[in-house]
């Protein structure tokens, strides 16, 4: 039996256990497996294996964690997650061990250990020491409460399986140990600095994903080449004269149009590390004063849509949408047309002493997972020429743009204008884009 038919099994031996002939459906239905209803002289484990079939490794994986999660099974939630983990870069049992050993004695600071461990491994059914009556949960409460310092936390580690568990139980594990509950101010902000030293070496990092109560919230995500600031400001979807910009508040980097605000939009949200969606910006959109509340996204659309200069930039947008709108879903990343990158508060012909900044707007950008910028330029003849003439300064201008852009950890992507209407463009923008997914870990959610 292959390890896809093994875990089906374990799954359907789970439902088989846990839920009655009646619950079944609605218990599955939680992990995104539809089971029907009972019929009389089938078994609750056939119709399982029923509405098992077919499923990707994938599926069953995800399967399994979910059921996991909901029926409190450690065991089976480490199942589906292996799965899920499989051809993934690990996380090492030595870079587990330096990780430990950075916290010396103490996982949580001012956080209960006994707690924070109960959420993530069953330790109140397991044993420190073979043939001992206390469960694990006594015994860390003793060693690393009431006499704190007997266990070093790599001791811990090892005891509970953080060493050997899922990537994500002990990406958690670590993420719990940095809540603010436990530990603020400069003493938190030294240990994600030390263990940044030893997680880099298997491609993974701490960043700050969230705030609480003005102190930063930890997540351990894959090292990209990305910018290494999180995004601030989002001016967009510039159709008409530039907008003049100001600050409102210089310190905490608060922008305000100060005229022609009409002739862009400004996404005034925190955008995550984990990128900006399309479903996040329509709800953004929503509660823009005058947008009719009924269908956001088709009249965010239609604006975006207004700010595109060419035939070319229009098909690749209705392109995009036509394509992976229902493919992706939840997950569809926002494609944001029209993007200030410089913004240069002179205009640029009465400029004496100096040139204005190249690459004023960005004709496309995508905010992917992990911080990753990329660029869609669409090139018509004016990036290569000036008057009507090729121009070898024109195009230097541009290629030494990129080069910059590259180098702050931007991803370039450019089209020539012809490549984008006529036939076969809708072709050659879906073999792009699902490159651009595989590439960036981009798939439906759900």
């Amino acid at each position: 039996m292959s390890g896809a038919s093994q875990l089906a099994e374990r799954i359907a031996e789970t439902l088989k256990q846990r839920a009655t002939n009646d619950q079944m459906p609605s218990v599955a239905t939680g992990a995104g497996l539809v089971i029907s209803d009972y019929e009389e002289g089938v078994s609750k484990k056939d119709r399982a294996r029923r509405a098992l079939a077919g499923k990707t490794d994938r599926e069953l994986g995800e399967i399994a964690r979910l059921l996991g999660v909901q029926f409190g099974d450690y065991a089976l939630e480490e199942a589906g997650l292996a799965v899920l983990e499989h051809g993934t870069a690990a996380i090492t049992e030595i870079t587990r061990r330096d990780a430990a050993k950075c916290f010396g004695d103490d996982l949580c600071g001012e956080q209960d250990v006994v707690e924070i461990v109960r959420k993530l491994f069953p330790i109140d059914t397991m044993g420190a020491e073979l043939f001992s009556s206390r469960s694990l949960a006594h015994d860390i409460e003793q060693h690393m409460i009431r006499n704190q310092g007997d266990w070093s936390v790599e001791f811990l580690f090892d005891q509970i399986g953080a060493l050997t568990c899922s990537r994500d139980r002990f990406n958690r594990l670590i993420e719990a140990a940095l809540h603010p509950l436990g530990r603020r101010g400069p003493g938190q902000v030294a240990l994600v600095d030390e263990l940044n030293m030893v997680l880099r070496r298997d491609g993974r990092v701490l960043n700050v994903v969230a705030e609480e109560s003005g102190y930063p919230i930890y997540r351990i995500v894959p090292m990209g080449r990305g910018p290494a600031g999180s995004p601030k400001n989002l001016i967009f979807a510039s159709n008409g004269p530039k907008p003049e910009i100001g600050f409102s508040d210089a310190v905490n980097n608060d922008i305000v149009i100060l005229s022609n605000a009409s002739s862009c939009l400004v996404y005034d949200r925190p955008i995550r590390r984990d990128g900006l969606l399309w479903s996040e910006l329509v709800e953004w959109w929503r509660g823009v004063p005058g947008v009719e509340p009924d269908e956001p996204a088709r009249t965010l659309g239609l604006r975006l849509r207004a700010s595109l200069a060419s035939d070319a930039e229009r098909g690749l947008f209705d392109t995009y949408f036509r394509l992976y709108r229902a493919k992706l879903a939840g997950a569809l990343p926002a494609l944001i047309p029209q993007v200030y990158l410089h913004y240069d508060p002179a205009v640029v012909k009465l400029l004496r002493h100096r040139a204005g900044l190249p690459r004023q707007r960005m004709d496309f950008l995508l905010l992917l997972p992990n911080n990753q910028r990329v660029v869609i330029e669409v090139d018509g003849s004016q990036h290569f020429s000036r008057d009507s003439k090729p121009s070898l300064a024109a195009y230097s201008e541009m290629v030494g743009a990129d080069r910059d852009l590259r180098l702050a950890g931007y991803e370039i992507y450019r089209f020539g204008s012809n490549e984008l209407v006529g036939e076969g463009a809708g072709h050659l923008i879906e073999r792009f884009f699902d490159r651009l997914w595989a590439l960036h870990k981009v798939t439906a959610t759900g």
